[in-house]
């Protein structure tokens, strides 16, 4: 941050009215804010974590230069109509190039001399490459979250199913907005299995006030299927939005209605848990283990995708810093020409060419470390990729940071190739007693 600081109040940031500071994380973005805030630059932070009425009111601030500085995450930008933006700072490494491109793209629209200035080092880069692969899900877990999908659905085409957010995305470690992701394939895929609903809390915990639960069953037909499909618990009724609805053959969107009309005439009051996505199954698939197979290779791309982008990004700054040689008009820190040349050339060419990176391809230690590892946690049942994510400081759903950062091994394998690791977790899981390889 003291770099940062040095660089704002040097020429020729200081004569910069406008100033946009791009971060990767948002707590990055709060901290940042308060060093320069605290050291007499006007300055706001900006990320989705803010409420959009405020993102709004920081927006507008900086657009009629009541502030010169944001500090922001990529949430910032999208639509920003502000021509005389003076300089853009990159504080983390952008994760591809095309992530850059726009980001400055957003200085100098007035046409006036603009400057762009990245901050640049390994650790960064270590890290923001080990946050590609948190996305990533093994074949077994894809086939495990298919049949937990269909289970319900099996003889139930055009019923309404239901699958539980937090619960499942524990259950099969993959993060709910991959989870939404693989739904969405499943909806949009060259066959249609199943169509998507609006999300729901699907979990309604009842109590009766008015007329007893008996009397209100005999005249509404949805409260006699609440009474049957209920479990009761210290006098409230709790049950499944889904289930009832199908049971009557009603959308969601009707029981809610009927019970919000019941509360409103003071009969029942209730409360919602457990928010779900819900679908209805269209087709069954015939086989579940070709479906998995091809839904994982596609994540599997995507992933590979995005850290060859990252790589890219990488490159080009190491590039400018170490490699070039200063004879196309690049001087001192300033380095537009090669910059220029090196993103041309890779909106022109290839972008799934290898380049160079400093990721390690292998540890004398590795092997041993993961050995002592699953010693010290026996009642763990762990995957490969469970265990390369620990060693890479990566949190997961099954696996998360507010355990498992407490193990001393917690990052101590950010510099080593997350599938190397990978690799090794499997063969010490192979050979370790009473672990199972998934």
């Amino acid at each position: 941050m003291k770099d940062l600081l040095m660089l704002m109040k040097s020429s020729p940031f200081t004569e910069v009215q406008s100033i946009i500071i791009y971060c990767k994380f948002q707590f990055e973005t709060d901290l940042i804010s308060r060093y320069l805030c605290d050291n007499s630059i006007s300055v706001k932070s900006y990320h989705s974590g803010i409420p959009a009425k405020d993102r709004s009111r920081i927006q507008e601030l900086f657009c009629s230069n009541k502030i010169r500085v944001v500090v922001a995450t990529v949430a910032f930008g999208m639509g920003l109509d502000k021509r005389d933006v003076g300089a853009v700072i990159h504080y983390s490494l952008p994760e591809s190039l095309e992530e850059y491109v726009q980001e400055i793209g957003r200085a100098g629209r007035d046409g006036r001399l603009s400057y762009c200035h990245l901050f640049l080092d390994d650790i960064t880069y270590f890290r923001l490459r080990s946050l590609m692969y948190s996305d990533g899900v093994d074949e077994y877990a894809i086939n495990k979250f298919l049949c937990q999908v269909f289970t319900n659905g099996m003889n139930s085409h055009g019923k309404l199913c239901s699958l539980v957010k937090e619960s499942a995305s524990r259950k099969f470690d993959i993060k709910e907005e991959v989870m939404l992701t693989l739904l969405t394939c499943l909806e949009l895929g060259e066959i249609q299995y199943l169509q998507l609903l609006p999300e729901l809390k699907v979990t309604c915990t009842l109590n009766f006030h008015k007329t007893t639960p008996t009397l209100l069953a005999d005249k509404d037909k949805m409260v006699a299927t609440i009474l049957k499909k209920s479990e009761t618990k210290q006098g409230q009724y709790v049950f499944d939005i889904p289930t009832v609805a199908n049971s009557i053959g009603a959308t969601t969107i009707d029981v809610s209605n009927q019970l919000l009309n019941l509360k409103m005439r003071g009969e029942i009051t209730y409360e919602l848990k457990d928010p779900a996505y819900c679908y209805t199954i269209v087709e069954v698939p015939s086989d579940f283990c070709a479906l998995s197979a091809h839904l994982t290779k596609w994540l599997s791309e995507v992933e590979n995708c995005k850290v060859r982008k990252l790589d890219r990004m990488f490159h080009a700054a190491v590039f400018a810093v170490d490699v070039c040689e200063k004879t196309h008009g690049c001087n001192g820190s300033l380095h537009t020409p090669c910059l220029q040349k090196n993103i041309l050339d890779y909106f022109r060419g290839d972008d799934n060419c290898d380049v160079p990176n400093k990721i390690g391809q292998s540890s004398p230690f590795l092997r041993a470390d993961i050995k002592v590892f699953l010693q010290s946690n026996l009642n763990a049942k762990f995957t490969p990729r469970a265990v390369a994510r620990i060693l890479h400081g990566i949190a997961s759903p099954a696996y998360p940071s507010t355990i498992w950062s407490k193990t001393h091994f917690w990052g101590r394998y950010v510099q080593i190739n997350f599938q190397v690791v990978m690799e090794a977790a499997k063969a010490e899981l192979l050979n370790f007693a009473g672990k199972d390889v998934l």
